[in-house]
């Protein structure tokens, strides 16, 4: 690999180390762009460092066999989203400060993170109130890193995950997912917007049931016209194009908001930089706090998308009709949202059908109209 462009990506580390993962310049390049920049938090005084690239990152953390596996592998068809393959490297960097801590390791290899180690780190995060979900998402990056690792040597090699080690998920526990806004409460949202720019990143991303890395890749370039349909090429999760039309009236607003740009990126923020999920997910979250919705929660894109597929099993839009507009490769996936909006009428229906059961018996407890109840006797 040309020195120059290998010094570029990963300038940090020795030289020594720095040997080709047998890839294509163009392709290691490409792997840097895809996994983009980090933020970094300081171990000790968590405060945010300087943004980095994550490649440059895992090249800092991990030893060179296991740092030549990663690349190899978060640039595969093994995780085939771009969210995926950056929270996987993010994952990974937490994973490798768990064996400098728990085990000495100053670099991350594979098998440097053993079941005891794997045991403390959970119960941890147990005690830290951390949700189940994220912690056995967090577990099933070492396994399937493990996987790739015995797929690619040809050498039987165990995951240290075992599934003692994965929380219990309940899978209709509704405190833990995704809110949903109401159509009055999305509206409060847009009329919080102070600008164009502002307005265009909830709409969008409602109006498209859109994930939030789809929407921030989307670019001038991908806007069309059609026999006088406005139309937009929007890249979704796993590489998939599709062409989506565009409703006349979010047209106008991306017209207003991009003020006649024909480059770069659709979304920016109000100085004209381009907007990543964590800038979309500030906007989302001050815009809600402005309108008074999500008190206890972030505003996130994902709650929006879930808002406009809610709404449309809300309007009678057949299940099939929905996994198609929210490309889902599961319909499982669309009928979760689909049995919390069913499962949420039927309590509040029979809920209410008790009421005829107590009703009369309350009266000399509660208000009756404008008549105080009776005292008990």
């Amino acid at each position: 690999m040309n020195e120059v462009i290998l010094g570029q990506v990963l300038a940090p580390r020795p030289r020594a180390e720095l040997t080709s993962p047998g890839m294509a310049d163009e392709a290691l390049n490409w792997l840097r762009d895809v996994l983009g920049t980090v933020a970094p938090r300081d171990p000790r005084t968590r405060r945010l460092g300087e943004r980095r690239p994550r490649l440059e990152l895992l090249a800092e953390l991990c030893d060179r066999e296991t740092f030549l596996l990663v690349t190899s592998w978060l640039g595969s068809e093994a995780v085939p989203a771009i969210t995926s393959k950056q929270a996987y490297a993010d994952d990974l960097r937490l994973w490798a400060g768990v064996a400098r801590e728990l085990g000495g390791h100053e670099r991350l290899f594979v098998g440097a993170v053993t079941p005891g180690m794997i045991e403390t780190w959970t119960k941890t995060q147990k005690a830290q109130g951390k949700a189940p979900r994220t912690i056995n998402r967090r577990l099933s990056v070492l396994t399937a890193l493990t996987e790739y690792a015995a797929w690619r040597t040809k050498q039987p090699i165990a995951s240290p995950v075992t599934k003692h080690d994965r929380s219990k998920v309940d899978p209709l526990d509704e405190t833990t997912a995704t809110p949903i806004l109401e159509v009055p409460e999305f509206q409060a949202v847009v009329q919080a917007a102070e600008t164009p720019r502002q307005a265009v990143v909830p709409v969008l991303i409602y109006a498209l049931a859109g994930r939030v890395t789809e929407c921030c890749t989307a670019r001038m370039h991908h806007l069309k016209s059609h026999d006088g349909q406005r139309q937009l090429d929007l890249r979704r999760k796993g590489g998939k194009g599709r062409v989506w039309p565009l409703p006349h009236r979010l047209g106008e607003l991306i017209d207003v908001a991009t003020a006649g740009r024909t480059e770069g990126p659709i979304l920016v923020d109000d100085e004209g930089r381009p907007m990543d999920r964590h800038s979309v997910d500030r906007l989302l979250t001050r815009l809600a706090k402005l309108a008074g919705v999500l008190s206890e929660r972030d505003l996130t894109p994902h709650v929006l998308r879930a808002s406009k597929l809610t709404h449309m099993h809300d309007a009678g839009t057949k299940v099939d009709e929905i996994q198609d507009y929210a490309d889902h490769a599961h319909i499982e996936t669309t009928l979760r949202y689909i049995r919390r909006r069913d499962s949420s009428a039927m309590k509040a229906r029979h809920a209410q059908a008790a009421v005829s059961v107590y009703d009369h018996l309350i009266d000399r407890f509660v208000v009756v109209g404008d008549r105080p109840a009776a005292p008990a006797e």
